[in-house]
């Protein structure tokens, strides 16, 4: 008994297996004169840890839409040498909202480190956080960017054991440390107000002390005297005393570093016995409490911030008409660096892909460490051996009628270092 014939396949299957052979054989470039199409690059994964609840909000949210403006930009031209670039956002408020939390962050880098999928972070918001986070980063070498971080501890050379157990730089800034205000502010004193002679007040804590001696020195490269230094403990409600003996020294200014709280006693009291001086703060000084707080005596302060002003020049003035239009708010300085900070990694990432690397973690913080933008929308970006800018941009502000007024934007040279603080006077 012969076998039973199979049933031919309807011709209309036939035609669609031919079909689906000349597509195929189209995409990869089978017949003659169709080019294959390129595939699709797979995405790359940036995790984003900042406060986006509570207080910190304010700040962290704005930098947020500037992750996601530097995102959209990215994408809509291509993506990152061909790679789509997607987040994994992350809220670093504490419970109950009351601020930023430092072990929220770790356990957010502590999450971004088990994704396998992220290869680079935007963060952390605050410099407690960094310094919690840093070591865990340096282990996993996991690149991070902060936009806002500027204590200058976490990338010190000094404190390489403690923050960088894996030895390489892992924690970047496109923002500059706090040690780039002082020779900044010295630099300004000297060429914008002719300031000759200067007297120096810290509240004694590291930050006040570091800064003021970074001052310092900057001011003997200058020419400008040191005429004393003082160091006022914030436990103390009464400076005139102190105040009336640098008085008599006759200085043309005076320049503070130190917390906001001591900031405010000193302003009210400076008004009373300095009041002709030209007065000359640190960014805690930067901050809508110290003009409600200080009142009338703020009036008159210059003070520095280690970050672009968005009305400094017309790139960046042009970036924030297009935040603006895009958010329906204007952006903060934050917000570009954070905007630059994925604009960095979206760099490494397509410099990677053209050399046919892959993108790995390790792969990705050599590229990030070898960053050089000539023309980025905040300047030149590029960064030194540990982390930090190598042209730190600081923005000088004059306090006018209780509000900020832009004056000047100092840009510096590489990064300054923690000296050790001398004695006190």
């Amino acid at each position: 008994m012969s076998a039973p014939r199979r049933p031919r396949r309807p011709i209309e299957t036939r035609r669609s297996a031919a079909a689906v052979i000349a597509t195929l054989a189209a995409v990869m470039g089978w017949l003659p004169g169709v080019a294959a199409a390129p595939p699709a690059e797979s995405p790359v994964t940036i995790g984003v840890s900042l406060a986006l609840t509570g207080p910190d909000a304010r700040w962290g949210a704005p930098m947020l839409r500037g992750v996601e403006l530097a995102v959209e930009d990215l994408n809509r031209g291509g993506g990152a040498g061909g790679h789509p670039l997607r987040t994994v956002v992350l809220d670093s408020a504490g419970p109950g909202l009351e601020g930023i939390s430092r072990w929220r962050g770790m356990n957010n880098y502590e999450r971004l480190i088990a994704d396998p999928s992220v290869v680079a972070v935007v963060g952390p918001q605050t410099s407690g956080e960094g310094r919690a986070v840093a070591p865990l980063l340096s282990r996993a070498e996991l690149a991070t960017i902060t936009p806002s971080a500027t204590t200058f501890d976490v990338t010190d050379p000094s404190t390489r054991d403690r923050f960088r157990p894996g030895g390489r730089a892992v924690y970047f800034r496109t923002v500059g440390t706090g040690l780039a205000q002082g020779p900044a502010m010295a630099r300004f004193a000297h060429d914008r107000l002719g300031v000759r002679r200067v007297v120096l007040v810290d509240d004694g804590t590291e930050f006040g002390v570091r800064i003021v001696e970074t001052f310092a020195r900057q001011a003997d490269d200058l020419g400008i005297t040191v005429l004393a230094r003082k160091q006022i403990p914030w436990t103390e409600g009464d400076y005139r005393p102190r105040l009336r003996e640098l008085k008599a020294l006759n200085p043309q200014a005076l320049y503070f570093a130190g917390n906001q709280p001591v900031g405010v006693k000193v302003a009210r009291q400076v008004a009373e016995i300095l009041p002709s001086v030209h007065r000359l703060a640190a960014e805690t000084l930067y901050d809508r409490a110290f003009p409600i707080q200080a009142g009338a005596a703020a009036d008159g302060w210059h003070v520095s911030n280690v970050a672009p002003d968005l009305a400094a020049d017309a790139a960046t003035a042009a970036w924030a008409e297009r935040f603006q239009r895009r958010f329906g708010e204007a952006p903060s300085s934050y917000s570009l660096t954070a905007y630059t900070a994925v604009t960095v990694i979206g760099d490494a990432v397509a410099r990677l892909a053209k050399r046919g690397r892959p993108i790995t973690r390790a792969g990705l913080r050599e590229a990030v460490e070898a960053t050089r933008l000539p023309d980025s929308v905040q300047g030149p970006v590029s960064f030194d051996a540990n982390g930090d800018l190598a042209h730190p941009v600081v923005s000088i502000y004059q306090v006018k009628s209780g509000a900020f007024v832009y004056v000047e934007t100092v840009t510096g040279p590489a990064a300054a270092r923690m000296p050790a603080p001398r004695a006190r006077p």
